[in-house]
């Protein structure tokens, strides 16, 4: 009897693992996936932007807040600020349009790359130019800055605008013995 079994829980187990292997080849190559499950692409975003995100603050405006300024520094420098953001949403809106056109023309069945070389060349050409803005401004920044936060300010600007490795933190000082 005990053999009987052993052969009968050994059929059994080829059974249920030729179904599962069977379950597998059906589900995977006979039949297509139901679209019904597969979720629709989202929508493309407003002209705009996104209303509900805020926009990401810029080298000067992160510069600024990692400077510490008072008030009185904040007010007078309140205008050089509103002024480069205007120029740099101007020129983030020129990149935008123009890596909208690379990818038009890219979408086409018999792409211009000679175009699209000439649109990725003009993106390069805006985004050193934005590069070189924000040093513009930050140097004149220099006159309203103590001497400690214009030196914070060429170390903020080396270390992460300028690619630099961050230099190593010294240790922390010793806990006084209690």
């Amino acid at each position: 009897m005990s053999s009987r079994l052993l052969q009968l829980l050994l059929i059994f187990s080829l059974l249920l693992n030729s179904f599962v292997i069977a379950g597998f080849v059906y589900r995977s190559w006979i039949v297509p996936p139901p679209e019904a499950m597969a979720l629709p692409p989202p929508p493309p975003p407003p002209p705009g932007g996104t209303p509900a995100v805020a926009p990401r603050p810029g080298p000067v405006e992160v510069m600024t807040r990692e400077l510490n300024l008072d008030e009185g520094q904040r007010e007078a420098l309140r205008g050089l600020i509103d002024q480069h953001a205007a120029k740099r949403r101007e020129r983030l809106q020129e990149i935008h349009r123009d890596r909208e056109r690379v990818a038009a023309e890219m979408r086409r069945p018999q792409p211009d790359f000679a175009k699209v070389e000439g649109l990725i060349d003009h993106v390069s050409e805006l985004r050193s130019e934005l590069i070189k803005e924000n040093l513009r401004t930050l140097a004149l920044f220099e006159p309203k800055l103590r001497p400690e936060q214009r030196e914070r300010m060429y170390v903020i600007f080396a270390d992460r605008f300028a690619g630099v490795p961050q230099r190593p933190r010294e240790p922390a000082s010793p806990r006084p013995p209690q």
